[in-house]
C-alpha cells in the first residue's frame, strides 16, 4: 500500500499516512505518457512562420524571355529555387487544433497515477505544521535539512500559505506552485513533490489536479 510521508515542520517528527482513495490508483505508464506529450505540446506556441513567394517582396515579371537565350527557363524572381525567393512547405503558425489532445479521464488517471507513483518510491510528502512569521529563506533551508530532501522539490502550496511561499521560492531545488498550478510534468520531473497540510486535504477532497 502506498503511503505519503507525514513531517512535521516544528518538531521534525516524521510518520506516514495511506493515500486518500483517488490517489490510490495503479499508474498506467501509456497514459502518463500521453499527458506529458499533451502538456508540453500545449506550451509550444506554434509562432514559427515563413514567407510562400506570394508574400515575398519583388517583382513578379519573367526575368527573361523563354527562348533564345540557352538558359533554362524561368518565372519571377519569387521562386522557391531563387536566393530570397518564397519559402515551399515551410512552418506556419497553427491553431490550438493542431496540438496533441487527451480527454478528460485519462488527463486526470494520468495525473493521480502519477502521484501514486511518487508514493510508492517514498517520495511523496504531506508537510505538517508550516508556519511561518515572515517570509525566510533561512528557515525554509531549514525544512528542506530536516526532511533530508536534496531535490529537485515540487512544493505544493494552498492559498493564503503567502509567507511559506515567499520563503521557499528563493531556493533554487525548489519549484513552489498552488493548488492548479502543475500537471503531470511538473509531478515526475520533481525527485520529490511535498505538500503543505492544507494543499494535500484540498486534493483528497477536490478530486481534480
Amino acid at each position: 500500500m502506498a503511503e505519503a510521508q507525514i513531517f512535521d515542520a516544528r518538531s521534525g517528527e516524521r510518520s506516514s499516512v495511506g493515500l486518500a482513495p483517488r490517489l490510490e490508483v495503479e499508474p498506467k505508464e501509456h497514459v502518463i505518457h500521453r499527458a506529458v506529450v499533451a502538456e508540453l505540446d500545449a506550451r509550444r506556441r506554434y509562432t514559427a512562420s515563413t514567407k510562400g513567394r506570394s508574400e515575398v517582396r519583388g517583382s513578379g515579371a519573367k526575368l527573361y524571355r523563354q527562348k533564345g537565350t540557352g538558359r533554362a527557363r524561368a518565372g519571377d524572381i519569387k521562386t522557391p529555387v531563387r536566393v530570397g525567393g518564397g519559402t515551399w512547405g515551410g512552418p506556419k503558425p497553427k491553431g490550438p487544433r493542431y496540438g496533441k489532445r487527451i480527454n478528460r479521464k485519462e488527463a486526470k488517471a494520468a495525473f493521480y497515477g502519477a502521484l501514486s507513483a511518487k508514493a510508492r518510491e517514498g517520495e511523496l510528502y504531506v508537510l505538517d505544521s508550516l508556519e511561518f512569521e515572515k517570509p525566510s529563506t533561512k528557515e525554509a533551508r531549514k525544512v528542506l535539512e530536516g526532511m533530508g530532501l536534496s531535490g529537485p522539490v515540487l512544493l505544493v502550496l494552498d492559498r493564503g500559505e503567502d509567507d511559506a511561499a515567499l520563503s521557499f521560492r528563493n531556493l533554487p531545488e525548489v519549484t513552489v506552485v498552488g493548488p492548479h498550478e502543475y500537471g503531470v510534468y511538473e509531478v515526475l520531473r520533481a525527485k520529490e513533490v511535498v505538500f503543505s497540510r492544507a494543499a494535500y486535504t484540498r486534493l483528497a477532497g477536490e478530486g481534480g489536479s
